[in-house]
C-alpha cells in the first residue's frame, strides 16, 4: 500500500501559486497525446526504498504504473531537519558531519520532518528544480554519464551545475524567481569555504570551482558575494585559477541549447582530465 502523498493540487496551494506557470509548462510540454496527464506529486523519499538510484537528498523520478505516468519528487525529511538546524545554530562542520551520519546510517530525522505533513515547511525552490530539471530532459539536454559507479557523485554533481544556465533561463520563461535559491547557495558555498581548506586533489578542486563559477555568473550583488571574492582571493588560488578555465570554456558554447549544454559537458571532462568512461545519456527516451 502506498503512503501519503501532496498531490499536484496540494503543492500548487501549499507554494502559494509561484509553481503555477512552471506546471503549466510540464503539462504543455511533457503530456503525450493519449497518455493523459502526466501529474506531479510529493513523497517523503523515506517513504520510499531506493527510490532514486544513488544521488543526494531530494530528487525526482518518472514513476510509470499501467496506461498512466506521474513525475515522483522525493523529498527527503532530512532537507527540513538540515534548514531547522542551521536556522537554530547556525551553519558548522557539527551540522554537517550530523547529517552525514545520519545518511550513511540510512536514518531519517523522524515524523516530525515529515514533508508531506509539514508543506508549509518545504523549501519550494527544491521542489522548483526538480521539476525544471526533468523538463530540460524532455526538451533534449542529454546527460553526461561515467560508465564507472564508483564516479556516480562526480558524474550526479556535473550534471546538476551544468544544467543551472538552461534551468535558470527555463525559471525566468515561468516568472519564477529563481534567486532566493541561488542567494542560499551562495550563503552556503562560501560559509562551507570558510570551514576547509584549498583541496589537493584536482578534481575537487575543479568540482568546486564549478559551482563558484555558477554563482559568480548567477548571484545578485552582495555582501556576501563580496566576502566570496576576497576569501578565493586569499586561500583559494587553485580553485580560482580551475574557475577561470571553467569561464574560458563557458565562452565557446551556448549553455542554454540542449547541444551546447551537452559540448560544455564534453569540455569540461576532457579539460580536467575526468576519471572514468563518459558517454551521452538520453533520460527520457520512451518513458512517455
Amino acid at each position: 500500500m502506498e503512503t501519503s502523498f501532496l498531490t499536484e493540487e496540494q503543492i500548487l496551494k501549499a507554494s502559494g501559486g509561484s509553481l503555477d506557470k512552471l506546471v503549466k509548462i510540464w503539462h504543455r510540454e511533457v503530456n503525450s497525446p493519449g497518455k493523459g496527464r502526466v501529474e506531479i506529486v510529493l513523497r517523503n523519499r523515506r517513504d520510499g526504498k531506493d527510490p532514486v538510484n544513488g544521488g543526494i537528498l531530494t530528487e525526482a523520478s518518472i514513476q510509470i504504473k499501467g496506461n498512466s505516468a506521474r513525475l515522483v519528487i522525493w523529498y527527503d525529511s532530512l532537507e527540513l531537519y538540515y534548514d531547522a538546524r542551521i536556522a537554530e545554530t547556525g551553519y558548522s562542520r557539527t551540522v554537517i558531519d550530523e547529517i552525514s551520519k545520519m545518511l550513511k546510517e540510512e536514518r531519517g530525522p523522524g515524523p516530525d520532518y515529515d514533508p508531506v505533513s509539514n508543506p508549509e515547511r518545504i523549501d519550494w525552490d527544491k521542489v522548483s528544480r526538480q521539476i525544471g530539471r526533468w523538463l530540460l530532459k524532455f526538451r533534449g539536454y542529454k546527460k553526461i554519464h561515467n560508465e564507472n559507479r564508483k564516479f556516480y557523485e562526480l558524474e550526479t554533481f556535473l550534471n546538476l551545475e551544468c544544467a543551472v544556465p538552461p534551468l535558470y533561463s527555463l525559471f525566468d520563461e515561468a516568472d519564477y524567481d529563481w534567486s532566493r535559491g541561488e542567494y542560499k547557495r551562495l550563503v552556503d558555498v562560501l560559509e562551507g569555504l570558510e570551514n576547509m581548506e584549498e583541496p589537493s586533489r584536482r578534481i575537487d578542486r575543479a568540482l568546486n570551482a564549478m559551482r563558484i563559477a555558477n554563482i559568480m555568473d548567477f548571484s545578485a550583488d552582495s555582501g556576501k558575494k563580496i566576502e566570496l571574492e576576497s576569501l578565493l582571493e586569499k586561500r583559494f588560488k587553485l580553485i580560482l585559477e580551475s574557475r577561470d578555465k571553467i569561464d574560458m570554456i563557458k565562452k565557446t558554447v551556448d549553455m542554454t541549447s540542449p547541444d551546447g549544454n551537452f559540448e560544455f559537458k564534453r569540455k569540461l571532462v576532457l579539460g580536467f582530465r575526468m576519471p572514468g568512461t563518459w558517454t551521452s545519456f538520453n533520460e527520457v527516451a520512451g518513458i512517455i
